[in-house]
């Protein structure tokens, strides 16, 4: 298998004109350059939120087998953090150049699942559309309340109640449930990490949703659709100049049922589509109502933002004090159920994300490729594409 470790040729991955983070350009052509880094952990970063942010062991290791991964997207980081604004720092670029504090505060905000979960309501509300899901998806800052269930069932379990178990019962279900269980997830998470499902409010559930009060201020919750046929992505491009929201194509990947990841296929847009095989109609109302909410939530916020700042950030426009002009990619998680419903945002990914890069490995290697896209190792992460399916291999 071919290892290539150069970058893709001027991805233009649907713009007419490129934008100056595409092109190369450096101060002298109003943008400032930062070298890719692949800091898969920025989520568990953003729930972090310190400056010097150490990842687990294993996630450390992924992130340095992996790092040639960067070479694939045109600049920048895989995720915004404090953690990602002082790695930058220390490799010499100036603060100036790079997001405020105050702005990447706000981007780690929009990056919870909280938001995603008052997104999908007003979506919801807005589009009135039967073969939209997601209105049992919430965030809840306190653990459900057995006393509230009717009726309460009690549910068998471990040990003895005299030992101090409380018992484990059916979990509420909202208006139009079809007793499916839950899934439940932490705010800030990824690669299927603080997530789980379950249909009882046992000890263990319990204790793991305390867990996601305590350090991360709550948890989303959603109905766990075991009749879902299909994962798949709409990705986008905020553009710095305009603060417009592109959309640069779907992605169709596979997840495992606690959203670890599985594989993206690196097909045209066409195949992709013809996978989806969703009414077009449909799809361009969700491509409409993402871009148009995009913009106003990743731009109008930012400037509106009660820290005192009038002025877009220096990273979303094309100057500002450090003629910092960066991309900011977005991608929202989808699922098809057997009816032909979709749930239209599962998550929000306010990132680089394998959907996008899949994108833009088609760009150069096309359909049913297989090429190691990092070095092959007798021990440890390695990513390929095999046969078609981008995909992050381990060995023992």
């Amino acid at each position: 298998m071919e290892h290539h470790t150069h970058p893709i040729d001027q991805p233009n991955i649907g713009v007419t004109t490129p934008p100056p983070y595409l092109t190369g350009g450096g101060k002298g052509g109003g943008s400032s350059f930062l070298p890719p880094i692949f800091n898969c952990s920025n989520d568990m970063a953003l729930a972090a939120n310190v400056r010097q942010y150490f990842p687990p062991k294993r996630i450390m290791q992924m992130e340095e087998d992996l790092a040639d991964l960067a070479n694939y997207w045109p600049e920048g980081p895989w995720g915004w953090s404090l953690a990602t604004k002082q790695k930058y720092k220390q490799m010499g670029i100036p603060a100036d150049e790079l997001p405020s504090d105050e702005h990447l505060n706000l981007l780690r905000q929009l990056s919870s699942r909280e938001f995603a979960c008052t997104y999908i309501k007003d979506m919801l509300a807005e589009l009135q559309d039967s073969r939209l899901l997601g209105h049992q998806m919430h965030f809840c800052k306190q653990l459900p309340q057995p006393s509230s269930i009717p009726p309460v069932t009690p549910r068998a379990i471990e040990g003895e109640r005299g030992k101090g178990e409380r018992g484990a019962f059916t979990l509420p279900h909202r208006e139009g449930w079809d007793g499916s269980p839950y899934i439940f997830k932490s705010p800030w998470s990824s690669s299927g990490r603080g997530v789980f499902v379950s249909d009882t409010l046992d000890d263990k559930t319990t204790t793991r949703l305390q867990g996601y009060i305590k350090t991360q201020g709550g948890y989303a919750m959603d109905k766990f659709y075991s009749n879902k046929v299909l994962d798949f992505a709409m990705e986008f491009l905020v553009h710095p100049q305009t603060q417009e929201a592109e959309f640069l194509g779907y992605s169709v990947f596979h997840a495992a049922e606690n959203g670890a990841y599985g594989y993206n296929y690196v097909e045209s847009q066409e195949k992709l589509k013809s996978r989806i095989d969703i009414d077009d109609s449909l799809l361009q109302t969700l491509i409409q109502y993402h871009k148009k909410h995009l913009t106003e939530h990743l731009t109008h916020p930012i400037i509106q933002h009660n820290s005192g700042i009038t002025t877009p950030p220096s990273y979303l426009t094309e100057g500002g004090k450090g003629s910092g002009s960066f991309p900011l990619f977005v991608g929202i998680d989808m699922l098809k159920c057997s009816d032909g419903t979709i749930h239209p945002c599962i998550e929000i990914n306010l990132r680089m994300n394998m959907g996008i890069l899949a994108i833009l490995l088609h760009k150069q290697f096309g359909d049913n490729a297989t090429v190691a896209l990092t070095p092959q190792r007798e021990h440890g992460f390695q990513a390929v594409i095999d046969a078609g399916k981008l995909m992050i291999t381990f060995r023992k």
